[in-house]
């Protein structure tokens, strides 16, 4: 085979081209309705598997209350350190495709009751170990009691005055 056959070839594939790429377009519109179908039917299964298996860690999920001492004044190293803290959580617990985001993410809430301004993370039963270990100094991790508002209150927003109830 000499390189004058291989330009041969080459340009006898490229006039083809035309005529292959119509061939290729008539058969996928013609098979159209049953690649749609498909495509939807793994897109629901896949669906329908992440959400059984976001169920479980949904359940699981644990909270602790960030309680600061009197003396609490963070340095930016502190809080540098809190948030790659709680990055790593996400990642002990995530695995890409076979978990949803919303089982493994770890979620800072900020409450406020009777004046008191308190932080809450919450994340999976998993990502505990992780969250437990000291993000900053003078601050203590406590574990929010069952009695106390759970972690599946809704968020509120309330802007200007209170109406009386």
């Amino acid at each position: 085979m000499t390189t004058t056959d291989l330009i041969d070839g080459t340009i006898a594939i490229l006039q083809d081209l035309p005529g292959h790429a119509e061939q290729a377009a008539e058969s996928v519109l013609s098979n159209a309705w049953w690649i749609a179908l498909l495509a939807v039917g793994i897109g629901g299964a896949v669906a329908a598997v992440r959400w059984l298996l976001a169920r479980r860690p949904m359940a699981e999920r644990t909270a602790l209350e960030v309680l600061p001492t009197t003396g609490f004044d963070p340095k930016i190293e502190e809080v540098v350190r809190f948030g790659h803290q709680m990055a790593r959580a996400h990642k002990s617990v995530s695995r890409w495709l076979f978990s949803s985001s919303r089982g493994t993410a770890v979620r800072i809430r900020f409450t406020c009751a009777g004046g008191a301004l308190s932080m809450r993370v919450e994340g999976p039963a998993k990502a505990m170990s992780v969250l437990r270990h000291q993000g900053y100094a003078q601050v203590e991790m406590r574990p929010v009691q069952a009695g106390g508002s759970g972690s599946r209150d809704r968020p509120q927003i309330r802007l200007g005055t209170q109406s009386a109830s």
